[in-house]
C-alpha cells in the first residue's frame, strides 16, 4: 500500500483498517459471471479470469459481502469463495500471507 503525507503511526492505522481478500468464483452462466466479474471490478483488480484481488476497507467489505450473498445461486451451480488474509509490500513484489482464513464459502449443494 503506498500513503501520501502520512507519519508511521496514520500509516500503521490506515493498515489496520484495510481487508485484503481474494474472491474466486465459478458461475456457469456466461450473463451472470459477466455481472459478477463487473460488480468486483468496482471493488479491485482482476488477477486471473475468474479472481480478484480486494483491499477494502470493513464497509466496503461488508457491503460487498453482502452484494454476494445476494448474487449467489446455489440452484445455478455458483461456486463464490472470498479468501481474507494480510498482503505485504517488499520491494514492489506482492506476496500473500501464508496464514489466510477462509472468510466466506459457498459451494454448491448436491
Amino acid at each position: 500500500m503506498v500513503f501520501f503525507n502520512l507519519d508511521d503511526d496514520e500509516k500503521e492505522f490506515a493498515r489496520k483498517k484495510t481487508k485484503f481478500c481474494l474472491v474466486i468464483y465459478d458461475i456457469v452462466s456466461h450473463k451472470r459471471r459477466l455481472k459478477l466479474s463487473k460488480l468486483l471490478e468496482g471493488y479491485g483488480v482482476r488477477v486471473q479470469r475468474s479472481c480478484f484481488e480486494l483491499a477494502l476497507e470493513k464497509l466496503n467489505f461488508d457491503c460487498l459481502v453482502r452484494e454476494l450473498r445476494a448474487f449467489y445461486q446455489a440452484e445455478e451451480g455458483d461456486n463464490i469463495i472470498i479468501y481474507l488474509g494480510h498482503k505485504e509490500e517488499e520491494a514492489g513484489t506482492k506476496v500473500l500471507a501464508s496464514q489466510l482464513s477462509l472468510y466466506c464459502r459457498a459451494r454448491r449443494s448436491g
